[in-house]
């Protein structure tokens, strides 16, 4: 049996939503949003980070303290 090879990406960011076997994640970092494809595993959760898997991609997000965006990083919305 062979084992395709998966890109390993690292982000320094927060979850905008919980992440879930089945949806989508989507991540704040470097003042941009990513949106990956459906999370597929979710091995293991920490204080600082967390790791899950795409179809193609795992994923180590850094989550610590020291990762979370201003809040004047995101533009205020109001609702008329």
């Amino acid at each position: 049996m062979t084992l395709e090879a998966k890109e390993v990406r690292t982000l320094a960011g927060i979850p905008l939503r919980p992440l879930a076997v089945g949806s989508r994640a989507v991540i704040v970092h470097q003042g941009k949003i990513t949106l990956t494809a459906c999370i597929t595993a979710i091995h293991h959760r920490t204080a600082g980070e967390v790791c899950f898997e795409t179809l193609d991609t795992r994923y180590y997000l850094l989550t610590g303290p020291d990762f979370e965006p201003a809040v004047s990083a995101f533009p205020a919305v109001l609702a008329a």
